[in-house]
């Protein structure tokens, strides 16, 4: 008689790898403005995203009866990407630990999600602002943006170096392998006692 056997297929070590891939090809075009940037913000937060989705699942499939842990593990999926990340800690401990806000990796991680949501969700709006028209020694027209504006592109997802971007990268890297029992979650500073 063929026994059951349960099985999940996530993205999640694809992705992390694709993250990988992108984060080596960072330096190929102008550190300021390097589209390959934007790729990476993704797929390192679907990476995130990933990783979480499929440890809410196997928590709530390790914890409720088969007929009720989708329904169970469908409350914990319907959260915010931040929200999934503040409470695996005590999903995965079994209410013995919380995920440390305070972390380095807890931050860069959380950075991230702030990122994707620059990223993906955009929502500027149309600015009016006075602005100094100039002309250079060849004749050709400019202007100066106000100094508060001009800020707005200081804070561009293009803006962060390639080593905070390697520095994101090993703190996704570090959560996935805690989630995949690769490394204790007792063993990791993302996580603290309760």
């Amino acid at each position: 008689m063929p026994e059951k056997m349960s099985f999940i297929f996530n993205s999640a070590q694809g992705l992390l790898l694709a993250a990988n891939y992108l984060l080596d090809h960072m330096e190929d075009e102008d550190i300021k403005r390097n589209p390959v940037k934007y790729s990476f913000i993704l797929t390192a937060a679907a990476t995130l995203e990933s990783a979480l989705n499929d440890s809410i699942v196997s928590w709530s499939h390790n914890t409720f009866p088969r007929e009720d842990y989708k329904r169970h593990a469908q409350a914990f999926l319907a959260m915010s990407l931040r929200g999934k990340l503040d409470s695996i800690g005590f999903l995965i401990s079994s209410g013995k630990y919380v995920t440390d806000n305070t972390s380095t990796d807890y931050q860069l991680l959380s950075a991230l999600i702030k990122l994707r949501n620059e990223v993906a969700h955009s929502k500027d709006f149309f600015t009016e602002v006075e602005v100094e028209l100039t002309k250079d020694d060849d004749g050709n027209e400019g202007f100066i943006l106000p100094s508060d504006v001009a800020k707005k592109f200081e804070n561009s997802p293009l803006i962060p170096s390639d080593e905070e971007y390697l520095k994101t990268y090993k703190a996704l890297e570090h959560l996935y392998k805690v989630l995949n029992h690769d490394l204790s979650y007792e063993q990791s500073e993302l996580f603290k006692n309760v």
